[in-house]
């Protein structure tokens, strides 16, 4: 019974120690949480992955780590309460969960001449950990391009809007959609003051653009890629007052040879 009691009053005071563990909620200006920075992070979590023959997630997937790096150069995980977003990013939270206790080379935090624990935080994206070059500065990133070129695709796009916007109405409108891998638009998004019915108009007259796309690639891998359109129309006075002339001189015509 009284070894017992011994147990429990240590855990108890070990537990009061471990709370009472100053640790900064971010690293100061200037200081890098790895050996080599992240750079050199990147690069081992890359030969982890290759060594470790981690299977990749979807190329949206990303799962942002919290650790605490302590005094001794060894961590522990931040509890994680945003239990949506790790079932949104299960993949890339199990990945993580399999890559870092390969990660050794951690640094702690200096204040005031002496090492305290500090939070790091790193962002695991599997997708470009797994199709990385060895060294991650050889990566090859490119953007989707549409083959008759950006500015025909503008033309056509900004042909559709203007159906459903006013001559000389002040507009501002944004339009996203996703280019798969294979090239095809689909996913569209219209963010302005259009009706349902209008968006599902235009969207439909999108879609029917001719002309396919060359896939955004990493390292000449093919994935996903959301783009962004932006459709402007300013409001121009010089158009307004020839409006205005053309309707007087329309009604002064209509009363005379009324």
């Amino acid at each position: 019974m009284i070894k017992k009691l011994l147990l429990l009053s240590l855990l108890f005071l070990i537990k009061n120690l471990y709370c009472q563990i100053e640790v900064l909620e971010s690293y100061p200006y200037g200081q890098n949480f790895y050996v080599g920075g992240i750079y050199q992070l990147n690069k081992e979590m890359v030969q982890i992955v290759k060594a470790q023959k981690l299977l990749p997630c979807e190329k949206g997937e990303k799962y942002s780590v919290k650790v605490i790096v302590y005094d001794n150069s060894t961590i522990s995980y931040v509890k994680d309460f945003d239990t949506l977003e790790i079932k949104k990013n299960k993949c890339a939270f199990d990945f993580s969960r399999q890559l870092f206790p390969y990660l050794k080379k951690w640094m702690p935090a200096k204040e005031n001449g002496k090492f305290v624990a500090a939070i790091a935080k790193i962002d695991v994206m599997p997708f470009y950990l797994f199709h990385s070059k060895d060294d991650p500065k050889d990566n090859v990133m490119k953007n989707p391009t549409f083959k008759k070129g950006i500015e025909a695709f503008g033309f056509e796009v900004k042909s559709i809007f203007e159906r459903y916007i006013k001559r000389n109405e002040d507009k501002r409108v944004s339009l996203t959609f996703v280019v798969t891998e294979n090239g095809e638009m689909e996913d569209f998004k219209i963010e302005g003051d259009f009706s349902e019915n209008d968006k599902k108009s235009i969207i439909s007259s999108l879609s029917r653009i001719k002309g396919k796309w060359n896939p955004a690639t990493f390292n000449n891998i093919p994935y996903r890629a959301r783009m962004r359109q932006p459709v402007t129309q300013q409001f121009d006075w010089n158009i307004q007052i020839d409006e205005n002339n053309k309707m007087m001189n329309q009604n002064y015509y209509n009363n005379r040879y009324r």
